[in-house]
């Protein structure tokens, strides 16, 4: 089939792209870990893989979107251009991949022969065993499995019935009509399916993806399913790949996901104090949480289920976002820890011999060392010459990943960026960075000037402090903080500190915790700037932090767990024994409370998904539509969410006004508009059709929907009107709708 193909083409170019720019994965590791022997507790190709596949997933899009783009200004039949796209995409790509995979064998043929087997013996290199095969094999599967329920599950189609679940069906809305205008119809110029005529403000380019798997055969659920279910598993993955880097342990790489999955917050023990304070014994108390169907709320839009296991589900082109960030921050990390073990040795005073005593010889201050370390040395801005971590390949992998992060995830690409500036300032070869963040800032404001207008209508970075907080006072903020959080920000500062006194004491690189605090940064933001029209958005930023400190909380759990070998000289065996024993079991037992909340939250889930919204994906007004009416048409319809409408591909005038109001668009002007419109412009057909003309408004599909729907006063659906003076082409009476041509 041609959609597998085209994801095969996509895995394919991806992961030649990262070999080529990151040749020895090994160094990679080992410059991110405070040890070399992380190079045999981590495959590298759990990093590669993932990482080749987000790339592959960014990059033929975008190039295959925009050559759709391009063609359509030279060629006029929307079918043609598709397919010319589609097979100018697959030659360009695999030329590019098979070039790549070429000059990477060559150049390790020429490695190897230029290597004496004494440096070659230097170079950490992975060893295959049983046990890493059996282990992470397992914990892939495991992550797969999560994946694909949460997915699946609130999304499919049987029978040509499209079954929704009850948490998802409304976001899924305009991603399902996103898709369908790229795989049955052809959105070029392309703008809000919900909203015609005013360009885009939403990063759509997921949902190009899943409409040209569509397009090559997919059917919708499996179009927009599958690199949903991919992406999940890259985040999860790579979350893991970076707390075994940075601790060393293996358990790190099973936690993280365990914690990203299931959340720490208070709500569920505020919950089990409440049913037990109403007189219930705690074991009916715990088997009502378990059947309860309802976000247990305690702070401001819990009710919504914003922070819960939902918003992977509802954003499926989240965890996306989320991939590029992580692999930014794996990437990033060696300079930083170079960085931080500079400026040990030049705080270290160096001793001086005895010829260089008798000759005065004396050495700068430390602060004066730190801060020419700090700020005057070649290696603090450039590469390093012959840097075998290979910066260049970095900045160009880097570069590639925030070119076509835009309109992939906008709000990741800010998130990344807060998360690498902070980076920066603590790191080496502070170039990268600098060329990296230009390249976002170019490429968002190229891809926003042609599908907006411009940045400004995109974002809007106003001060505005204390998110949705309430009592917006530190106090308030903190308080806020601890119930949504739990237990996650408690552990990962407490054992950031133990962190820092063990580092400070043993005189080792402190990079872990300049990453701590560079992780914080998204947080801090969302509590005090304002990117879009609704405040509540900025929970991505937090979400993003807490995704990064649970590498921490992993880190802290999995170092109970195994805390090292016994120090010599310093501990009895049996109290090392004893104080092994203990770690173990604090460490079990805080896993019950990082963990519970978020196992209510799944049962919740699960609970409030047994109930399915359903749409025909077979509806003969689809099939009409389809048929006899063109892709750029636009349709009078009513305020429609998911409706079967959706899969004709064709865009409404003034749809679900949420959806538009969200992504920017102004839906309090057009609301008057839309109602001047069902009203027949006041009887006055002659301004009815040259309005309509003027928007593209060549359709109208009276629907009971209309008839029901709730008017403010004055304004109603003026149904005579229509029958009276638009020509009725089509109608389904098993549908009870009505299909009127306007011009």
């Amino acid at each position: 089939m041609l959609a597998i193909l085209y994801l095969i083409l996509c895995v394919g170019f991806g992961f030649t792209l990262t070999r080529f720019c990151i040749p020895n994965t090994a160094r990679l590791f080992t410059a991110c870990s405070p040890s070399k022997n992380v190079v045999d507790k981590l495959p590298p190709f759990l990093f590669t893989l993932p990482t080749g596949i987000v790339v592959g997933f960014l990059c033929v899009p975008m190039f295959n979107y925009y050559v759709t783009f391009l063609l359509n200004l030279a060629i006029s039949n929307h079918d043609l251009v598709r397919r010319v796209s589609i097979l100018v995409t697959f030659a360009i790509f695999i030329v590019a991949a098979g070039l790549l995979f070429n000059y990477q064998y060559k150049k390790q043929r020429q490695m190897l022969s230029m290597e004496t087997d004494e440096e070659a013996s230097k170079l950490p290199s992975y060893k295959h065993n049983w046990f890493n095969t059996f282990y992470y094999g397992i914990s892939v599967i495991l992550i797969t499995i999560a994946a694909s329920y949460l997915i699946i599950s609130t999304y499919h189609i049987t029978d040509g019935i499209l079954y929704a679940g009850g948490t998802v069906w409304s976001d899924l809305s305009p991603h399902t009509a996103m898709t369908s205008s790229f795989a049955t119809g052809f959105n070029f110029p392309t703008q809000y399916m919900h909203y015609s005529g005013d360009g885009i403000q939403y990063h759509f380019f997921f949902y190009f993806l899943a409409g040209t798997l569509e397009y090559l055969g997919l059917p919708i659920d499996m179009a927009i399913n599958i690199p949903s279910i991919i992406g999940i598993i890259c985040a999860l993955i790579l979350a893991g790949d970076l707390a075994v880097l940075l601790f060393r342990k293996r358990a790190a790489f099973v936690l993280t996901p365990v914690f990203i999955l299931f959340r720490s917050a208070l709500n569920v023990f505020v919950h089990i104090k409440e049913l037990c304070k109403s007189g219930l014994p705690i074991e009916t108390a715990l088997e009502n949480i378990i059947k309860f169907n309802d976000w247990y709320d305690i702070t401001p839009y819990d009710n919504w289920g914003i922070w819960a296991i939902n918003v992977y589900p509802n954003q499926r082109h989240l965890m996306l976002g989320v991939s590029v960030m992580l692999i930014l921050v794996i990437l990033f990390t060696p300079y930083v820890r170079r960085m931080s073990i500079s400026l040990i040795k030049a705080w270290e005073t160096p001793e001086l011999s005895r010829k260089e005593i008798k000759k005065g010889v004396t050495y700068p201050n430390r602060f004066i060392r730190i801060t020419k370390t700090f700020f005057a040395t070649k290696e603090g801005w450039l590469f390093r010459t012959n840097d075998p971590l290979n910066p260049l390949g970095t900045m160009i992998l880097g570069s590639i990943l925030v070119i076509c992060l835009p309109f992939f995830h906008g709000s990741a690409l800010i998130g990344a960026l807060l998360v690498l500036a902070f980076m920066a300032i603590f790191s080496e070869t502070r170039l990268s960075y600098a060329v990296v963040a230009a390249t976002a800032v170019l490429s968002s404001m190229i891809q926003t000037r042609i599908f907006s207008g411009g940045a400004n209508n995109v974002v809007h970075f106003m001060y505005v402090p204390g998110f949705v907080v309430e009592d917006k006072t530190i106090s308030g903020i903190f308080n806020y903080l601890f119930n949504i959080t739990g237990f996650t920000l408690i552990i990962s500062i407490v054992f950031v500190l133990y962190l820092l006194i063990t580092n400070i004491v043993n005189s080792k690189p402190l990079y872990r915790e300049v990453m701590y605090l560079a992780f914080l940064i998204p947080l801090i933001f969302a509590f005090n700037v304002q990117v879009s029209l609704e405040m509540l958005a900025n929970h991505k930023f937090i979400q993003f932090t807490l995704i990064l400190v649970d590498v921490f909380v992993a880190g802290a759990i999995s170092e109970m767990f195994s805390p090292g070998n016994k120090p010599k000289e310093k501990l009895p065996k049996s109290w090392y024994i004893t104080l092994r024993v203990c770690l173990i079991l604090v460490g079990s037992f805080l896993i019950i409370p990082l963990t519970a909340t978020g196992i209510s939250e799944w049962c919740v889930y699960k609970n409030k998904n047994d109930y399915l919204f359903t749409v025909d994906t077979n509806s003969k007004l689809v099939s009409w539509i389809e048929e006899n009416t063109d892709t750029s048409d636009v349709f009078l319809t009513p305020t429609w969410s998911l409706n079967r409408f959706v899969f004709a591909g064709r865009p409404m005038y003034y749809g679900w006004p949420y959806y538009a109001w969200s992504a920017g668009h102004d839906t309090y002007t057009r609301e008057d508009i839309y109602h001047w419109l069902l009203r027949g412009c006041d009887g006055d057909i002659e301004a009815f059709r040259s309005y309509c003309e003027s928007r593209g408004i060549r359709y109208l599909i009276d629907d009971p929907e209309f008839w029901s729907a709730n008017y403010s006063d004055g304004d109603y659906y003026n149904i005579e009107f229509f029958y009276e003076n638009l020509t009725q082409v089509a109608y389904f009476p098993e549908e009870n709708t009505t299909i009127f041509k306007i011009y």
